[in-house]
Protein backbone atom coordinates (compact mmCIF):
# COMPACT_ATOMS: atom_id res chain seq x y z
CA UNK A 1 0.00 0.00 0.00
CA UNK A 2 1.14 3.25 -1.05
CA UNK A 3 -0.07 7.07 0.45
CA UNK A 4 -1.11 9.26 -2.16
CA UNK A 5 2.22 10.74 -3.28
CA UNK A 6 3.34 7.46 -3.68
CA UNK A 7 5.47 6.74 -0.64
CA UNK A 8 5.00 3.96 1.82
CA UNK A 9 3.07 4.91 4.38
CA UNK A 10 4.10 7.05 7.36
CA UNK A 11 3.21 9.29 10.50
CA UNK A 12 4.12 12.96 10.93
CA UNK A 13 6.27 12.99 13.88
CA UNK A 14 4.29 15.94 14.95
CA UNK A 15 0.90 14.03 14.71
CA UNK A 16 2.72 10.74 16.26
CA UNK A 17 3.77 13.03 19.93
CA UNK A 18 0.16 13.54 20.03
CA UNK A 19 -0.94 9.82 20.24
CA UNK A 20 -0.38 8.26 23.21
CA UNK A 21 0.58 5.31 23.96
CA UNK A 22 1.95 2.77 27.02
CA UNK A 23 5.70 2.73 27.73
CA UNK A 24 7.43 -0.75 27.63
CA UNK A 25 4.09 -2.15 27.57
CA UNK A 26 3.41 -5.51 29.19
CA UNK A 27 3.47 -8.34 26.95
CA UNK A 28 -0.02 -9.50 25.73
CA UNK A 29 0.36 -13.45 26.07
CA UNK A 30 2.27 -15.19 23.10
CA UNK A 31 2.91 -11.75 21.75
CA UNK A 32 6.49 -9.95 21.44
CA UNK A 33 6.83 -7.02 21.78
CA UNK A 34 9.45 -4.61 19.58
CA UNK A 35 13.14 -4.18 21.08
CA UNK A 36 16.45 -3.46 19.08
CA UNK A 37 17.45 -6.54 17.24
CA UNK A 38 20.89 -7.11 15.41
CA UNK A 39 20.29 -7.99 11.81
CA UNK A 40 21.03 -11.45 12.00
CA UNK A 41 18.41 -11.76 15.13
CA UNK A 42 15.57 -14.41 13.86
CA UNK A 43 12.09 -14.90 15.67
CA UNK A 44 10.00 -17.54 15.66
CA UNK A 45 6.59 -17.24 13.89
CA UNK A 46 4.04 -19.96 15.67
CA UNK A 47 0.99 -21.03 13.98
CA UNK A 48 -1.67 -23.86 15.05
CA UNK A 49 1.37 -25.35 17.19
CA UNK A 50 4.53 -25.75 14.52
CA UNK A 51 7.22 -23.14 14.64
CA UNK A 52 8.42 -21.75 11.73
CA UNK A 53 11.71 -19.33 11.78
CA UNK A 54 11.20 -16.39 9.68
CA UNK A 55 14.31 -13.58 9.76
CA UNK A 56 12.00 -10.55 9.40
CA UNK A 57 14.67 -8.59 9.93
CA UNK A 58 15.88 -9.14 6.47
CA UNK A 59 12.12 -9.56 4.74
CA UNK A 60 10.79 -6.55 7.14
CA UNK A 61 7.39 -7.36 5.67
CA UNK A 62 4.38 -9.12 7.70
CA UNK A 63 1.50 -10.48 6.21
CA UNK A 64 -2.26 -9.92 6.72
CA UNK A 65 -4.22 -11.82 9.26
CA UNK A 66 -7.08 -12.64 7.16
CA UNK A 67 -5.95 -15.66 6.02
CA UNK A 68 -5.38 -16.63 9.65
CA UNK A 69 -8.97 -15.79 10.68
CA UNK A 70 -10.50 -17.42 7.94
CA UNK A 71 -8.93 -20.83 8.62
CA UNK A 72 -9.23 -20.28 12.61
CA UNK A 73 -12.61 -18.37 13.57
CA UNK A 74 -14.95 -20.24 14.74
CA UNK A 75 -17.08 -16.84 15.49
CA UNK A 76 -18.76 -14.09 13.88
CA UNK A 77 -16.13 -11.39 13.95
CA UNK A 78 -16.21 -7.37 13.11
CA UNK A 79 -14.75 -6.05 10.17
CA UNK A 80 -12.05 -4.70 12.98
CA UNK A 81 -11.56 -7.89 14.39
CA UNK A 82 -11.02 -9.76 11.35
CA UNK A 83 -8.54 -7.26 10.23
CA UNK A 84 -5.41 -7.42 13.22
CA UNK A 85 -4.21 -10.25 15.45
CA UNK A 86 -6.89 -11.72 17.45
CA UNK A 87 -4.38 -11.20 20.70
CA UNK A 88 -4.28 -7.15 19.97
CA UNK A 89 -7.99 -7.56 19.45
CA UNK A 90 -8.97 -8.76 23.04
CA UNK A 91 -6.23 -5.89 24.23
CA UNK A 92 -8.62 -3.11 22.60
CA UNK A 93 -10.59 -1.32 25.41
CA UNK A 94 -13.13 1.47 24.10
CA UNK A 95 -12.55 4.47 25.25
CA UNK A 96 -16.02 6.89 25.84
CA UNK A 97 -15.97 8.85 22.18
CA UNK A 98 -16.43 4.82 21.04
CA UNK A 99 -19.73 5.05 22.93
CA UNK A 100 -20.49 8.48 21.72
CA UNK A 101 -19.32 7.22 17.79
CA UNK A 102 -21.87 3.84 18.09
CA UNK A 103 -24.88 5.69 19.74
CA UNK A 104 -25.12 8.55 17.50
CA UNK A 105 -24.74 5.98 14.59
CA UNK A 106 -27.77 4.28 15.74
CA UNK A 107 -29.87 6.76 15.79
CA UNK A 108 -30.44 5.87 12.29
CA UNK A 109 -31.84 2.66 13.27
CA UNK A 110 -34.20 4.29 15.61
CA UNK A 111 -35.19 6.41 12.76
CA UNK A 112 -35.66 3.11 10.52
CA UNK A 113 -38.18 1.61 13.23
CA UNK A 114 -40.14 4.91 13.52
CA UNK A 115 -41.00 5.16 9.80
CA UNK A 116 -41.68 1.10 9.63
CA UNK A 117 -44.44 1.95 11.76
CA UNK A 118 -45.81 5.17 12.01
CA UNK A 119 -48.49 4.35 9.80
CA UNK A 120 -49.86 1.39 11.60
CA UNK A 121 -52.72 3.27 13.21
CA UNK A 122 -55.88 2.43 12.77
CA UNK A 123 -57.43 5.99 12.58
CA UNK A 124 -55.49 6.62 9.51
CA UNK A 125 -56.24 3.76 7.69
CA UNK A 126 -59.19 1.22 7.68
CA UNK A 127 -61.00 0.13 4.33
CA UNK A 128 -64.25 0.56 5.73
CA UNK A 129 -64.26 3.82 7.07
CA UNK A 130 -61.95 5.23 4.55
CA UNK A 131 -64.85 4.31 1.99
CA UNK A 132 -67.62 4.89 3.93
CA UNK A 133 -69.84 7.84 3.07
CA UNK A 134 -69.84 10.52 4.36
CA UNK A 135 -66.51 9.53 6.44
CA UNK A 136 -67.11 9.38 10.29
CA UNK A 137 -65.35 11.92 12.08
CA UNK A 138 -62.00 11.05 13.53
CA UNK A 139 -62.04 8.00 11.41
CA UNK A 140 -59.78 8.02 7.87
CA UNK A 141 -57.59 11.37 9.81
CA UNK A 142 -54.99 10.70 7.16
CA UNK A 143 -55.73 12.21 3.72
CA UNK A 144 -60.10 11.48 3.96
CA UNK A 145 -61.48 9.15 1.77
CA UNK A 146 -58.03 8.25 0.38
CA UNK A 147 -57.88 4.87 -1.63
CA UNK A 148 -56.50 1.68 -1.01
CA UNK A 149 -54.39 1.72 -3.57
CA UNK A 150 -52.93 5.93 -2.23
CA UNK A 151 -52.68 4.38 0.72
CA UNK A 152 -50.28 1.29 -0.16
CA UNK A 153 -48.62 4.07 -2.16
CA UNK A 154 -47.81 5.51 0.92
CA UNK A 155 -46.58 2.51 2.58
CA UNK A 156 -44.23 1.45 0.03
CA UNK A 157 -42.65 4.63 -1.39
CA UNK A 158 -40.82 4.40 1.70
CA UNK A 159 -39.42 0.82 1.20
CA UNK A 160 -38.84 1.70 -2.19
CA UNK A 161 -36.66 4.58 -1.22
CA UNK A 162 -35.01 2.70 1.11
CA UNK A 163 -34.12 -0.51 -0.84
CA UNK A 164 -31.99 2.25 -3.36
CA UNK A 165 -30.51 3.67 -0.45
CA UNK A 166 -29.48 0.91 0.72
CA UNK A 167 -28.08 -0.43 -2.76
CA UNK A 168 -25.99 2.64 -3.66
CA UNK A 169 -24.90 3.65 0.01
CA UNK A 170 -21.45 1.87 -0.98
CA UNK A 171 -20.87 4.70 -3.18
CA UNK A 172 -20.53 7.86 -0.93
CA UNK A 173 -19.24 5.38 1.86
CA UNK A 174 -16.33 4.61 0.58
CA UNK A 175 -15.68 8.09 -1.65
CA UNK A 176 -16.31 10.39 1.43
CA UNK A 177 -16.32 7.97 4.37
CA UNK A 178 -18.37 6.50 7.11
CA UNK A 179 -18.94 9.97 9.33
CA UNK A 180 -19.08 12.20 6.47
CA UNK A 181 -21.98 10.19 4.61
CA UNK A 182 -24.05 9.75 7.71
CA UNK A 183 -23.66 13.44 8.20
CA UNK A 184 -24.91 14.41 4.92
CA UNK A 185 -27.61 11.75 4.71
CA UNK A 186 -29.14 13.34 7.83
CA UNK A 187 -29.88 16.41 5.94
CA UNK A 188 -31.87 13.86 3.86
CA UNK A 189 -33.53 12.35 6.70
CA UNK A 190 -34.49 16.28 7.74
CA UNK A 191 -36.06 16.51 4.35
CA UNK A 192 -37.87 13.75 3.89
CA UNK A 193 -39.33 13.85 7.29
CA UNK A 194 -40.27 18.02 6.60
CA UNK A 195 -41.73 16.94 2.82
CA UNK A 196 -44.44 14.64 5.37
CA UNK A 197 -45.05 16.79 7.59
CA UNK A 198 -46.42 19.60 5.45
CA UNK A 199 -48.10 17.19 2.89
CA UNK A 200 -51.33 18.22 1.72
CA UNK A 201 -52.17 14.71 -0.04
CA UNK A 202 -50.96 11.28 -0.33
CA UNK A 203 -48.81 11.87 -3.33
CA UNK A 204 -47.02 14.43 -1.92
CA UNK A 205 -46.94 12.74 1.15
CA UNK A 206 -45.30 9.40 -1.03
CA UNK A 207 -42.69 11.56 -1.87
CA UNK A 208 -41.74 12.27 1.73
CA UNK A 209 -41.65 8.81 2.68
CA UNK A 210 -39.34 8.30 -0.81
CA UNK A 211 -37.09 10.40 0.77
CA UNK A 212 -37.07 9.70 4.30
CA UNK A 213 -36.16 5.92 2.88
CA UNK A 214 -33.41 7.09 0.93
CA UNK A 215 -32.42 8.52 4.29
CA UNK A 216 -33.26 4.61 5.79
CA UNK A 217 -31.91 2.59 3.38
CA UNK A 218 -28.39 4.44 3.55
CA UNK A 219 -27.66 4.92 7.68
CA UNK A 220 -28.65 1.69 8.15
CA UNK A 221 -25.69 -0.01 5.80
CA UNK A 222 -23.68 2.58 6.37
CA UNK A 223 -23.75 3.01 10.18
CA UNK A 224 -23.55 -1.14 10.35
CA UNK A 225 -20.48 -0.86 8.45
CA UNK A 226 -18.64 1.85 10.67
CA UNK A 227 -19.80 -0.21 13.90
CA UNK A 228 -18.10 -3.56 12.35
CA UNK A 229 -14.68 -1.34 11.63
CA UNK A 230 -14.77 -0.04 15.08
CA UNK A 231 -15.80 -2.82 17.70
CA UNK A 232 -13.69 -4.27 19.23
CA UNK A 233 -14.06 -7.64 21.42
CA UNK A 234 -15.91 -6.08 24.06
CA UNK A 235 -18.42 -4.60 21.68
CA UNK A 236 -19.20 -7.63 19.54
CA UNK A 237 -23.10 -8.50 20.91
CA UNK A 238 -23.75 -4.60 20.15
CA UNK A 239 -21.93 -4.93 16.54
CA UNK A 240 -24.55 -7.50 16.21
CA UNK A 241 -27.98 -6.87 17.69
CA UNK A 242 -27.57 -2.80 18.23
CA UNK A 243 -28.93 -2.11 14.51
CA UNK A 244 -31.99 -4.58 15.12
CA UNK A 245 -32.50 -3.05 19.05
CA UNK A 246 -32.54 0.20 17.32
CA UNK A 247 -34.96 -0.66 14.91
CA UNK A 248 -37.23 -2.63 17.33
CA UNK A 249 -36.91 0.39 20.05
CA UNK A 250 -38.27 2.67 17.43
CA UNK A 251 -41.34 0.99 16.69
CA UNK A 252 -42.00 0.98 20.32
CA UNK A 253 -41.94 4.58 20.33
CA UNK A 254 -44.39 4.87 17.52
CA UNK A 255 -46.98 2.51 19.31
CA UNK A 256 -46.43 4.27 22.51
CA UNK A 257 -46.90 7.76 21.13
CA UNK A 258 -50.25 6.33 19.51
CA UNK A 259 -51.49 6.63 22.85
CA UNK A 260 -50.78 10.86 23.21
CA UNK A 261 -51.33 11.92 19.79
CA UNK A 262 -55.56 12.73 19.19
CA UNK A 263 -57.30 13.25 16.16
CA UNK A 264 -56.16 16.70 14.71
CA UNK A 265 -54.15 18.15 11.93
CA UNK A 266 -51.54 19.13 13.91
CA UNK A 267 -51.28 15.97 15.85
CA UNK A 268 -50.78 13.94 13.02
CA UNK A 269 -48.66 15.94 11.11
CA UNK A 270 -46.18 16.23 14.55
CA UNK A 271 -45.91 12.55 14.34
CA UNK A 272 -44.70 12.33 10.79
CA UNK A 273 -42.53 15.17 10.92
CA UNK A 274 -40.28 13.91 13.71
CA UNK A 275 -37.37 12.50 11.59
CA UNK A 276 -36.48 15.83 11.50
CA UNK A 277 -35.55 15.91 15.26
CA UNK A 278 -33.82 12.71 14.81
CA UNK A 279 -32.16 14.09 11.61
CA UNK A 280 -30.85 17.62 13.49
CA UNK A 281 -29.70 15.28 16.31
CA UNK A 282 -27.04 13.46 14.30
CA UNK A 283 -26.13 16.71 12.13
CA UNK A 284 -25.22 18.29 15.90
CA UNK A 285 -23.55 15.47 17.64
CA UNK A 286 -22.09 14.19 14.05
CA UNK A 287 -18.42 16.17 15.14
CA UNK A 288 -18.33 14.24 18.14
CA UNK A 289 -17.92 10.93 16.42
CA UNK A 290 -14.96 9.41 14.83
CA UNK A 291 -14.23 8.21 11.22
CA UNK A 292 -13.79 4.65 11.17
CA UNK A 293 -9.93 3.87 11.11
CA UNK A 294 -9.76 0.63 8.46
CA UNK A 295 -11.57 3.39 5.81
CA UNK A 296 -9.07 6.14 6.39
CA UNK A 297 -6.26 3.25 6.30
CA UNK A 298 -7.67 2.02 3.22
CA UNK A 299 -7.70 6.02 1.94
CA UNK A 300 -3.89 5.87 2.99
CA UNK A 301 -4.58 8.63 5.72
CA UNK A 302 -2.52 6.59 7.79
CA UNK A 303 -1.60 9.42 10.22
CA UNK A 304 -5.34 10.20 10.57
CA UNK A 305 -5.99 7.00 11.57
CA UNK A 306 -3.47 6.64 14.38
CA UNK A 307 -5.19 9.71 15.49
CA UNK A 308 -8.83 8.21 15.23
CA UNK A 309 -7.29 5.16 17.11
CA UNK A 310 -6.21 7.04 20.01
CA UNK A 311 -9.67 8.71 20.19
CA UNK A 312 -11.51 5.18 20.03
CA UNK A 313 -9.52 3.20 21.97
CA UNK A 314 -7.47 3.08 25.45
CA UNK A 315 -3.55 3.37 24.86
CA UNK A 316 -2.01 -0.01 22.88
CA UNK A 317 0.26 -1.10 20.99
CA UNK A 318 -1.14 1.02 18.06
CA UNK A 319 1.65 0.79 15.40
CA UNK A 320 1.28 -3.02 15.11
CA UNK A 321 -2.41 -2.14 14.48
CA UNK A 322 -1.94 -0.17 12.18
CA UNK A 323 0.90 -2.57 10.22
CA UNK A 324 -2.17 -5.39 10.40
CA UNK A 325 -4.50 -3.07 9.02
CA UNK A 326 -2.20 -1.75 6.16
CA UNK A 327 -1.25 -5.83 4.96
CA UNK A 328 -5.32 -6.52 5.11
CA UNK A 329 -5.93 -4.16 3.32
CA UNK A 330 -3.79 -4.26 0.73
CA UNK A 331 -4.49 -8.15 0.41
CA UNK A 332 -7.68 -7.07 -0.16
CA UNK A 333 -7.09 -5.00 -2.99
CA UNK A 334 -5.45 -7.72 -4.40
CA UNK A 335 -7.56 -10.47 -3.60
CA UNK A 336 -10.78 -7.93 -5.74
CA UNK A 337 -8.21 -6.90 -8.60
CA UNK A 338 -7.19 -10.89 -9.41
CA UNK A 339 -10.72 -12.61 -8.87
CA UNK A 340 -13.33 -9.78 -9.80
CA UNK A 341 -15.68 -10.38 -6.72
CA UNK A 342 -18.98 -10.26 -8.91
CA UNK A 343 -17.88 -12.02 -11.42
CA UNK A 344 -16.71 -14.87 -8.94
CA UNK A 345 -20.16 -14.41 -7.12
CA UNK A 346 -22.10 -15.65 -10.02
CA UNK A 347 -19.33 -18.39 -10.75
CA UNK A 348 -20.10 -22.39 -10.97
CA UNK A 349 -18.02 -22.30 -7.56
CA UNK A 350 -19.99 -20.26 -5.51
CA UNK A 351 -23.53 -20.57 -7.42
CA UNK A 352 -25.11 -22.14 -4.67
CA UNK A 353 -23.94 -20.27 -1.88
CA UNK A 354 -25.17 -17.31 -3.85
CA UNK A 355 -28.70 -19.00 -4.22
CA UNK A 356 -28.74 -20.09 -0.58
CA UNK A 357 -27.77 -16.19 0.39
CA UNK A 358 -30.84 -14.59 -1.76
CA UNK A 359 -33.67 -17.45 -0.28
CA UNK A 360 -32.38 -17.24 3.46
CA UNK A 361 -32.29 -13.19 2.95
CA UNK A 362 -35.57 -12.73 1.25
CA UNK A 363 -37.08 -15.24 3.74
CA UNK A 364 -36.51 -12.64 6.40
CA UNK A 365 -39.65 -10.84 4.49
CA UNK A 366 -41.51 -12.83 2.75
CA UNK A 367 -42.44 -15.17 5.82
CA UNK A 368 -44.89 -12.23 6.56
CA UNK A 369 -42.80 -10.49 9.34
CA UNK A 370 -43.94 -6.66 7.62
CA UNK A 371 -47.14 -7.50 6.93
CA UNK A 372 -47.99 -7.36 10.69
CA UNK A 373 -45.77 -4.12 11.49
CA UNK A 374 -47.61 -2.37 8.81
CA UNK A 375 -50.84 -4.20 9.01
CA UNK A 376 -50.98 -5.35 12.34
CA UNK A 377 -53.77 -2.17 13.58
CA UNK A 378 -56.30 -3.75 10.74
CA UNK A 379 -55.42 -7.49 11.68
CA UNK A 380 -56.14 -6.96 15.22
CA UNK A 381 -59.38 -5.27 14.34
CA UNK A 382 -60.41 -7.91 12.36
CA UNK A 383 -59.76 -9.98 15.22
CA UNK A 384 -62.45 -7.70 17.20
CA UNK A 385 -59.89 -5.81 19.18
CA UNK A 386 -61.92 -2.48 18.41
CA UNK A 387 -58.48 -0.21 20.07
CA UNK A 388 -55.38 -2.39 18.85
CA UNK A 389 -52.68 0.15 20.56
CA UNK A 390 -52.34 -1.95 23.16
CA UNK A 391 -51.75 -5.17 20.99
CA UNK A 392 -49.66 -3.46 19.18
CA UNK A 393 -47.40 -2.14 22.23
CA UNK A 394 -47.52 -6.16 23.66
CA UNK A 395 -46.03 -7.34 19.87
CA UNK A 396 -43.30 -4.63 19.70
CA UNK A 397 -42.04 -4.99 23.59
CA UNK A 398 -42.07 -8.86 22.69
CA UNK A 399 -40.15 -7.48 19.77
CA UNK A 400 -37.87 -5.43 21.72
CA UNK A 401 -37.54 -8.78 24.47
CA UNK A 402 -36.33 -11.16 21.94
CA UNK A 403 -34.13 -9.22 19.71
CA UNK A 404 -32.30 -8.36 23.73
CA UNK A 405 -32.31 -11.93 24.71
CA UNK A 406 -31.04 -13.14 21.09
CA UNK A 407 -27.51 -11.48 21.99
CA UNK A 408 -27.47 -13.87 24.37
CA UNK A 409 -28.17 -17.01 23.32
CA UNK A 410 -27.15 -16.99 19.50
CA UNK A 411 -23.97 -18.46 20.35
CA UNK A 412 -25.01 -21.18 22.63
CA UNK A 413 -27.15 -23.33 19.44
CA UNK A 414 -26.50 -24.32 15.92
CA UNK A 415 -27.63 -21.70 13.34
CA UNK A 416 -29.75 -23.95 11.40
CA UNK A 417 -31.23 -25.64 14.50
CA UNK A 418 -32.50 -21.98 15.69
CA UNK A 419 -33.60 -21.19 11.88
CA UNK A 420 -36.07 -24.38 11.35
CA UNK A 421 -37.09 -24.46 14.75
CA UNK A 422 -38.37 -20.75 14.52
CA UNK A 423 -39.55 -20.94 10.95
CA UNK A 424 -41.87 -23.68 12.30
CA UNK A 425 -42.87 -21.88 15.76
CA UNK A 426 -43.88 -19.10 12.91
CA UNK A 427 -45.80 -21.77 10.79
CA UNK A 428 -47.83 -22.45 13.84
CA UNK A 429 -48.53 -18.91 15.01
CA UNK A 430 -49.24 -18.01 11.53
CA UNK A 431 -51.91 -20.88 11.14
CA UNK A 432 -53.26 -19.87 14.47
CA UNK A 433 -53.92 -16.59 13.71
CA UNK A 434 -56.06 -17.44 10.79
CA UNK A 435 -58.35 -19.59 13.36
CA UNK A 436 -57.95 -16.56 15.47
CA UNK A 437 -59.21 -14.34 12.82
CA UNK A 438 -61.94 -16.56 11.39
CA UNK A 439 -63.24 -16.96 14.95
CA UNK A 440 -62.82 -13.58 16.38
CA UNK A 441 -60.97 -14.44 19.17
CA UNK A 442 -59.19 -11.83 20.26
CA UNK A 443 -57.02 -13.52 23.02
CA UNK A 444 -55.72 -15.86 20.60
CA UNK A 445 -54.69 -13.11 17.77
CA UNK A 446 -52.61 -11.24 20.30
CA UNK A 447 -50.98 -14.39 21.56
CA UNK A 448 -50.51 -15.77 18.14
CA UNK A 449 -48.51 -11.97 16.70
CA UNK A 450 -46.39 -12.08 19.78
CA UNK A 451 -45.25 -15.86 19.21
CA UNK A 452 -44.99 -15.38 15.54
CA UNK A 453 -43.30 -11.93 16.35
CA UNK A 454 -41.03 -13.39 19.31
CA UNK A 455 -40.02 -16.58 16.92
CA UNK A 456 -39.16 -14.17 13.98
CA UNK A 457 -36.80 -12.42 16.60
CA UNK A 458 -34.98 -15.58 18.15
CA UNK A 459 -34.10 -17.42 14.19
CA UNK A 460 -34.51 -15.55 10.87
CA UNK A 461 -34.77 -11.97 11.87
CA UNK A 462 -31.03 -11.72 13.22
CA UNK A 463 -29.71 -14.72 11.07
CA UNK A 464 -30.68 -13.73 7.46
CA UNK A 465 -27.41 -11.66 7.35
CA UNK A 466 -25.45 -13.39 9.46
CA UNK A 467 -25.86 -17.01 7.63
CA UNK A 468 -25.82 -15.63 3.96
CA UNK A 469 -22.41 -13.64 4.92
CA UNK A 470 -20.93 -17.03 6.72
CA UNK A 471 -20.80 -18.61 2.86
CA UNK A 472 -18.49 -16.81 1.30
CA UNK A 473 -14.58 -15.63 1.56
CA UNK A 474 -14.10 -12.34 3.50
CA UNK A 475 -13.19 -10.59 0.21
CA UNK A 476 -16.82 -11.67 -1.02
CA UNK A 477 -19.08 -10.77 1.74
CA UNK A 478 -19.47 -7.23 1.06
CA UNK A 479 -20.88 -8.39 -2.44
CA UNK A 480 -23.17 -11.00 -0.87
CA UNK A 481 -24.19 -8.27 1.73
CA UNK A 482 -25.25 -5.85 -1.10
CA UNK A 483 -27.36 -8.69 -3.02
CA UNK A 484 -28.91 -9.97 0.15
CA UNK A 485 -29.96 -6.57 1.13
CA UNK A 486 -31.43 -5.92 -2.55
CA UNK A 487 -33.42 -8.80 -2.21
CA UNK A 488 -34.44 -8.61 1.61
CA UNK A 489 -35.96 -4.97 0.38
CA UNK A 490 -37.24 -6.59 -3.30
CA UNK A 491 -38.98 -8.81 -0.57
CA UNK A 492 -40.43 -6.58 2.05
CA UNK A 493 -41.82 -4.59 -1.08
CA UNK A 494 -43.59 -7.54 -2.66
CA UNK A 495 -45.12 -8.00 0.69
CA UNK A 496 -46.25 -4.56 1.46
CA UNK A 497 -47.81 -4.29 -1.88
CA UNK A 498 -49.85 -8.01 -1.81
CA UNK A 499 -50.81 -8.21 1.36
CA UNK A 500 -53.54 -6.19 1.12
CA UNK A 501 -54.84 -7.39 -2.00
CA UNK A 502 -54.91 -11.01 -0.48
CA UNK A 503 -56.19 -10.03 2.72
CA UNK A 504 -59.02 -7.86 0.86
CA UNK A 505 -62.87 -9.62 1.77
CA UNK A 506 -62.93 -9.85 -1.96
CA UNK A 507 -59.57 -11.97 -1.74
CA UNK A 508 -58.81 -14.30 0.87
CA UNK A 509 -59.96 -12.12 3.72
CA UNK A 510 -59.13 -13.70 6.90
CA UNK A 511 -57.03 -16.65 5.32
CA UNK A 512 -54.50 -14.49 4.20
CA UNK A 513 -51.76 -15.90 6.46
CA UNK A 514 -52.09 -19.63 5.03
CA UNK A 515 -49.91 -18.31 2.12
CA UNK A 516 -47.29 -17.41 4.57
CA UNK A 517 -47.70 -20.71 6.68
CA UNK A 518 -47.04 -22.34 3.09
CA UNK A 519 -44.01 -20.29 2.12
CA UNK A 520 -42.88 -21.55 5.89
CA UNK A 521 -43.18 -25.04 5.31
CA UNK A 522 -41.08 -24.90 2.14
CA UNK A 523 -38.35 -22.61 3.46
CA UNK A 524 -38.50 -24.94 6.58
CA UNK A 525 -37.56 -27.93 4.24
CA UNK A 526 -34.99 -25.79 1.86
CA UNK A 527 -33.11 -25.08 5.10
CA UNK A 528 -33.27 -28.52 6.65
CA UNK A 529 -31.96 -30.09 3.11
CA UNK A 530 -29.55 -27.42 1.23
CA UNK A 531 -28.35 -24.78 4.03
CA UNK A 532 -25.11 -26.16 5.60
CA UNK A 533 -24.41 -25.53 9.17
CA UNK A 534 -22.52 -22.47 9.45
CA UNK A 535 -22.19 -21.70 13.42
CA UNK A 536 -18.85 -22.28 15.23
CA UNK A 537 -17.16 -23.58 11.74
CA UNK A 538 -14.45 -22.03 10.18
CA UNK A 539 -14.79 -20.15 6.38
CA UNK A 540 -12.66 -23.19 5.42
CA UNK A 541 -14.60 -26.18 7.00
CA UNK A 542 -17.89 -24.34 5.47
CA UNK A 543 -16.39 -24.39 2.03
CA UNK A 544 -15.49 -28.08 2.48
CA UNK A 545 -19.55 -28.26 2.82
CA UNK A 546 -20.05 -27.28 -0.94
CA UNK A 547 -16.94 -29.34 -2.04
CA UNK A 548 -14.41 -26.23 -2.31
CA UNK A 549 -11.02 -26.93 -0.83
CA UNK A 550 -9.47 -23.59 0.52
CA UNK A 551 -5.88 -23.39 1.34
CA UNK A 552 -5.00 -24.17 4.99
CA UNK A 553 -3.36 -21.22 6.61
CA UNK A 554 0.23 -22.91 6.86
CA UNK A 555 -0.14 -23.03 2.97
CA UNK A 556 -1.14 -19.38 2.72
CA UNK A 557 1.47 -18.01 4.98
CA UNK A 558 4.28 -20.38 3.00
CA UNK A 559 3.36 -18.72 0.12
CA UNK A 560 3.09 -15.21 1.83
CA UNK A 561 1.56 -13.70 -1.36
CA UNK A 562 0.29 -11.07 0.16
CA UNK A 563 3.17 -9.78 2.15
CA UNK A 564 3.38 -6.02 2.47
CA UNK A 565 6.04 -3.90 3.93
CA UNK A 566 5.33 -2.86 7.56
CA UNK A 567 4.85 0.24 8.35
CA UNK A 568 8.18 1.90 9.59
CA UNK A 569 8.55 1.92 12.73
CA UNK A 570 8.02 5.07 15.12
CA UNK A 571 9.67 6.14 17.98
CA UNK A 572 7.02 8.05 19.37
CA UNK A 573 5.44 4.91 20.54
CA UNK A 574 8.22 3.96 22.88
CA UNK A 575 8.70 7.64 23.93
CA UNK A 576 7.88 7.61 27.41
CA UNK A 577 4.86 8.71 29.22
CA UNK A 578 3.36 10.36 32.06
CA UNK A 579 6.70 12.08 32.75
CA UNK A 580 8.74 9.60 33.16
CA UNK A 581 12.03 10.76 31.83
CA UNK A 582 13.96 7.58 33.22
CA UNK A 583 12.93 5.31 30.29
CA UNK A 584 15.24 5.05 27.57
CA UNK A 585 14.00 6.22 24.04
CA UNK A 586 14.30 3.50 21.29
CA UNK A 587 14.63 5.77 18.04
CA UNK A 588 14.15 2.85 15.68
CA UNK A 589 13.46 -0.52 15.96
CA UNK A 590 13.14 -3.53 13.42
CA UNK A 591 9.74 -5.26 12.89
CA UNK A 592 8.80 -8.25 14.71
CA UNK A 593 6.53 -10.99 13.52
CA UNK A 594 3.95 -11.79 16.23
CA UNK A 595 2.83 -15.73 16.75
CA UNK A 596 -0.88 -16.45 15.32
CA UNK A 597 -3.27 -17.77 17.81
CA UNK A 598 -6.23 -19.31 17.08
CA UNK A 599 -9.35 -17.63 17.90
CA UNK A 600 -11.94 -20.02 21.00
Amino acid sequence: MVAKDGSSPKLEPSLLNSVQTIQDPAPLEGIATPKQIDDDDVYVDITEGVGRATDVSKSGRVSSYRSLHRTSSRQRLSRLESRIHPEHAKALLPTTTLYVTVMIALVGSFQTGWLLTQLNYLPFHSVKTCSAVPIKPDTCILFSGHSKNEWTMCVTGWVVGAAFGAMLSSIPADRFGRKRTMFLNAFIMIVGGGVQAIAHDPYVFALGRLISGLATGTVINVSNVLISEISPCQMRGLFSTGLQVGVALGSLAVTSTHYLIGTGDIAWRFMMGLPVVFGLVQVLLMPMTVESPVWLVGQGNVDDAALAMKRLYKPTNYEAILNALVASHEEEQREIAEVQPWAAMVSKKYRLQLVIAIVVCASHQITGVNAIMYYSATIFNNAGITDPRVANTIVNVIRVISVVLVAKIMDKFKRKAMLITGMAVMAVASGSLVLALTNSWSALAVASVGTYIAAWGFSIGPMAWMVAAELFPDYLRANAGSVGTMFTWISNFFVAVSYPVVASEDSLGNYAFLIFLGILVVLIVFIAVVVPETSHKTYVEIAQAFGIQEKSHEAIEGQDPWATPRVSHYSAFNEPTHGDKSATTVQETKPVNMPHARTQ
